[in-house]
């Protein structure tokens, strides 16, 4: 399983399809964002009781999203994940989760001012989500990464070629462990 880790509009999923194209073999692209366009959430958010976004479905969405990727590479996928590990508790819960996976954790930066540059001309996104999560979220801080990338130039053939060199040539143990 490749991992990337990244806030908002880092160009995970531009990441994600270019490893797919250049992998010999199958992989499936899985991310949270794939759930939510499918209309999986519930349209109703309200700030208290059982439609309360933070504290009743948002917990439940992503529990049930960390545990559907063992099942599904337990079935013998293998996987590319996009995620944004916002919480220590998320990686913990990755971690305990994917302990018995081979794991490449991939920690996917990118200049905050391009961040929001991406997330004005996506206009999908609220501005300024990206740099919370790198800010105030401090989302690559909760451990180590197997690699580091940046993508603030984007997603180009050569950092594609840089991740799965890479992934293929990784060593025990992984990060995430």
């Amino acid at each position: 399983m490749i991992l990337l880790n990244g806030a908002s509009s880092s160009g995970k999923s531009s990441l994600a399809r270019s490893l797919q194209q250049a992998l010999d073999t199958p992989f499936l692209h899985v991310s949270s964002d794939q759930f939510v366009e499918a209309g999986m959430l519930p349209p109703r958010r309200e700030p208290d009781g059982p439609f309360a976004w933070w504290t009743q479905v948002r917990p439940r969405f992503f529990a049930g999203f960390h545990r559907c990727l063992p099942a599904l590479a337990d079935a013998g996928n293998d996987l590319i994940v996009e995620h944004i590990i916002e919480f220590p508790a998320w990686r913990d819960d990755l971690a305990r989760l994917l302990g018995h996976l081979d794991v490449f954790l991939v920690g996917v930066h990118c200049d905050l001012d391009e961040l929001d540059r991406r997330e004005r001309a996506r206009g999908d996104r609220r501005i300024g989500e990206g740099r919370g999560h790198v800010e105030h979220d401090r989302i690559h801080t909760f451990g180590p990464y197997d690699l580091d990338i940046d993508t603030t130039s984007g997603v180009t053939p050569a950092l594609t070629t840089t991740v799965l060199d890479a992934w293929r040539h990784r060593t025990a143990p992984r990060a995430l462990r």
